[in-house]
This record gives C-alpha cells, sequence and structure tokens, in this order.
C-alpha cells in the first residue's frame, strides 16, 4: 500500500511529525497508523515513501482525532531542518540566507515532487513562491500552511532573528488561526485567499550568515543531493522530453495535444504521467517560456511585441501579465535593470 517508487509520494518521516503533533492531543501511533497498515518502525525507514491518496487520508485522520482545524500551523512550528535529510542539511550549512533559499529551491523535489519553490529577487523584496500540484484535500492546503510556517521557524532557527515577513495563502484562513498571528513577528502580515503562495521579506536579510555555516559539510551534502538529483533525473524521463520538445524554438508554444502526439500517448495519459512526477504540463510550458523571455529580453534587437509573439501570446498585455506573475516585475522594467 505504501511503498512507492522512490521519485513518488511523501517520505516516511513526515508521517512521524504528523504523529509528534497528534500525540499532542494524547494519541499514540496506533491511533493515528493502525487503519492504514503503518508503523512508525516503517516510517523512519530512509526509502519509505507513503502515496499522496493515503498521505490525505493521515491528514484526515489526525484533523479527526484532534478537532484541530490549523493542524498545518503545529506541524510548520514543530518542522526541523535535520527532518529533510541531505537538503536540510546542505541547507543548514549554507553561509548565508540566500545560498539556503537557492538550495531549497533546486533541490525541494527531492523530498517532495510534487512541490516546486521559486526564489526571487526580482521585485522590491526577495519573494519566495510556493506550487504545490497536488489537488486533495484537505492534504494540499496542510502541506501549504506547514511548508510556509516551517520555512518561517527555521529561519529563526538558522539565522538567529525573527525576520518581518509578509505571508499570503491561497486559500481561506483556518478555523482558529487568529489565535496563532503572536507566533510571527510583529511586523508581519498573514493574508489569505490571495491569488498566489508566496512568502515576501526586505531584501537587507538575505545577507544574514548561518549560525552553522560550514563549507565543506556544505558541499559533502550538495554533492550527495546533486547525485540523487541526477538519478531522479535518469527516472523522469517524461517531464524531461516535454521540456525538451518545447524548449526548441519552433515548438514554443505548442499545446498538450501535439506533444503528446510525438510522444506517441494520449494527453490524458501525458497529464497523469507528469503528476506522478510531480509536475504538469502547464508548469513546464511556463518554465519554458520564462527562461525563453529572459533570453530574448536580453537582446536589443527584440521588441516586446515580437518576444509576445515568439512566446505565443496574443499581445504584449497577456505576456507582460505572465511574466510578472513569474518574477514580480514587468518585462520592460526587468530589460532596464535585470539585476534589481
Amino acid at each position: 500500500m505504501a511503498t512507492l517508487h522512490p521519485d513518488q509520494g511523501i517520505p516516511g518521516v513526515y508521517g512521524l511529525l504528523l504523529l509528534d503533533v497528534v500525540s499532542r492531543w494524547g494519541y499514540n501511533d496506533a491511533s493515528l497508523f493502525e487503519p492504514f497498515g503503518l508503523t512508525s518502525e516503517q516510517l523512519a525507514h530512509p526509502d519509505m515513501r507513503i502515496s499522496v491518496e493515503v498521505a490525505n487520508e493521515l491528514v484526515k485522520r489526525a484533523l479527526q482525532l484532534t478537532g484541530e482545524h490549523s493542524l498545518g500551523y503545529h506541524l510548520g512550528t514543530q518542522m526541523r531542518i535535520s527532518i529533510h535529510g541531505f537538503l536540510g542539511y546542505a541547507i543548514m550549512t549554507a553561509n548565508n540566507t540566500t545560498e539556503a533559499l537557492a538550495l531549497a529551491s533546486r533541490f525541494i523535489q527531492l523530498r517532495m515532487p510534487f512541490l516546486q519553490l521559486y526564489f526571487s529577487t526580482f521585485g522590491e523584496k526577495a519573494t519566495i513562491e510556493l506550487k504545490c500540484h497536488i489537488d486533495l484535500q484537505p492534504l494540499h492546503n496542510e502541506i501549504i500552511m506547514a511548508l510556509a510556517i516551517g520555512i518561517y521557524t527555521m529561519a529563526k532557527a538558522l539565522t538567529g532573528e525573527d525576520i518581518p515577513s509578509e505571508l499570503d495563502f491561497n486559500f481561506d484562513m483556518p478555523k482558529g488561526f487568529e489565535r496563532y498571528i503572536k507566533f510571527f513577528h510583529p511586523d508581519s502580515i498573514i493574508r489569505f485567499n490571495q491569488p498566489h503562495l508566496i512568502a515576501s521579506f526586505d531584501k537587507k536579510y538575505l545577507i544574514l550568515n548561518l549560525v552553522h555555516a560550514d563549507v565543506i559539510s556544505s558541499q559533502i551534502a550538495i554533492n550527495q543531493c546533486e547525485a540523487e538529483l541526477s538519478a531522479l533525473g535518469e527516472r523522469r524521463r517524461i517531464s524531461m522530453r516535454v521540456r525538451d520538445i518545447l524548449s526548441h524554438h519552433e515548438q514554443a508554444h505548442l499545446g498538450i495535444e501535439a506533444v503528446a502526439e510525438q510522444l506517441c500517448m494520449s494527453d490524458r495519459t501525458l497529464k497523469r504521467q507528469l503528476a506522478t512526477e510531480g509536475t504538469s504540463f502547464s508548469t513546464i510550458v511556463d518554465e519554458v517560456r520564462y527562461r525563453r523571455a529572459i533570453s530574448l529580453l536580453s537582446r536589443t534587437d527584440y521588441s516586446l511585441e515580437q518576444i509576445a509573439d515568439e512566446l505565443g501570446y496574443s499581445d504584449v498585455a497577456n505576456f507582460s501579465r505572465a511574466f510578472k506573475r513569474w518574477s514580480g516585475r514587468s518585462p520592460s522594467n526587468w530589460r532596464k535593470d535585470p539585476y534589481l
């Protein structure tokens, strides 16, 4: 039931984190895990993964047992950097905040293949955007809440500072969440029902040195993450092939039906296989378009109209909206100074 291909599902250790939270209400591992044929010993194994379907039912069970509507908050406050394996160790021993966030962005899918983290310094503030390609509820909202709060919690532990932040959640405020606002820095702003899940903070915090910075240890952990990512890339043939097809100049804005035809499968099969790899066709299209847009904006011989047409947008306005969603800046603003 619970053992999957290594690049699918959720590491079992996160089930133990859920148990840690549920135990506050007096429930033990049998209460949480037995209905699913799981044990703490199984979940503690480094190679153990549980399917998102089982994970969703586990979260439902935890919500039922505890009666707590803000379970993700408690998961986030209990999250320790060590739970994330070599990725956590690489982040913990990074030199500063910028390096730590860059590593998280690059390697997050080693832990959760259905998540993407975009770290940007293009706008007025540094931003972290999370995208979750799981629609199952309550798992989707609880994962997002747990990671957002977890990043805040771990940043405080790693830097020794409580960083004022703005947190935008793209769902309703959980019942009773207002009592947890005091957990955040007094100058922090928490908003719900926003278009995207984004955390932002003053860029001055990007150069904060981490309390456990260790160049040698970090490089060892990064090498391990690189090896895992390389092995993962060998398995993720579909998403890589889709990315390759879309990256060709003449294929800049192919639809999913055309790409699926080149891969000799139906668009439904392609969607399903991409989902098992933790991504989607629209996500890959955005990645390819963004990279192509950056390349073309750096060339003075391309007008915004030409770039919009090259990327498959009907007009500059649509392209500008998409580019601002990707980077937080307009194309013309980026072209003036790409290093802001």
